[in-house]
């Protein structure tokens, strides 16, 4: 089912009948999500809604807006990308907010190559290795580890280490955890080629390195292959959600993730 999302010109409504229209046309946008979530898991059957409200002082976002990285935000104006940020950082601010000190290994696949004629390239006025430095200052006792396809990005910080991957080779992915020489990472995020066959490739030899309460997390999976995630894990034994996550006024596009932890129960 192809998405239908209506959008209307307020310029030409008057206040009440604006209210009135955008309730229908929510609705009507809301009937047809609903509809085509229906259709994107055949084999996860619970779920639950989490409202909240923005926290304007998340230091998580404010990271995020400090480096340019596209996770969140708390400004919604002057990022170094042209697209909507997400509010992944609202979400993962919920998980690690209470227990910062935590952490001491990070991993992140996808830099931020700001290479246009790479796939998946942040544009030209991109910050390459943005979101590791706001798992840096996120993470006080973490060495953040990180990996790209980009030689031109890979770079070395104090507790920032980066290295080449491609994600779609198993032996890239094998080398470079080789390369790496620790495993045992509280933390793994996939933003990098956001491709069902990137993803579950990097996953499948790549779990093996997650502590056993770590948290593995693939970003920006659009609703389309959630179901392809979704048949790829009711095959394995591992606690998985998939998490979709609402921008006030932004269709729900690839603002999704898949959040994988090793303990089943």
């Amino acid at each position: 089912m192809k998405q239908v999302i209506l959008k209307i010109d307020e310029k030409f409504l008057s206040g009440s009948i604006t209210k009135i229209l955008s309730k229908i046309i929510g609705t009507f946008n809301n009937i047809f999500e609903s509809r085509i979530k229906s259709k994107h898991f055949s084999q996860s059957h619970y779920g639950f809604f989490s409202y909240y409200r923005k926290n304007y002082n998340c230091e998580l976002s404010r990271l995020c807006d400090l480096y340019g990285s596209d996770k969140g935000e708390v400004e919604s104006a002057g990022h170094p990308y042209p697209w909507p940020s997400h509010t992944y950082a609202d979400y993962y601010s919920s998980l690690f907010s209470h227990c910062r000190l935590k952490p001491t290994k990070v991993f992140e696949c996808g830099l931020g190559t700001n290479n246009p004629d790479i796939v998946s390239s942040m544009g030209v006025d991109g910050k390459p290795g943005a979101s590791l430095r706001v798992w840096k200052d996120y993470f006080p006792n973490a060495t953040i580890y990180g990996a790209d396809i980009d030689k031109d990005v890979l770079f070395e910080e104090p507790r920032i280490k980066t290295y080449y991957v491609d994600q779609l080779d198993p032996e890239s992915i094998g080398t470079m955890w080789r390369e790496i020489g620790v495993k045992d990472f509280d933390f793994i995020v996939d933003d990098g080629l956001h491709t069902f066959e990137a993803g579950s490739t990097l996953f499948s030899n790549s779990i093996s390195m997650l502590a056993e309460d770590g948290v593995y997390v693939i970003e920006d999976v659009s609703g389309l292959e959630l179901r392809e995630y979704d048949k790829f894990f009711s095959a394995l034994n591992y606690r998985v959600e998939y998490i979709s996550l609402h921008r006030v006024g932004i269709p729900a596009g690839n603002n999704n993730l898949v959040v994988i932890r090793k303990n089943a129960g």
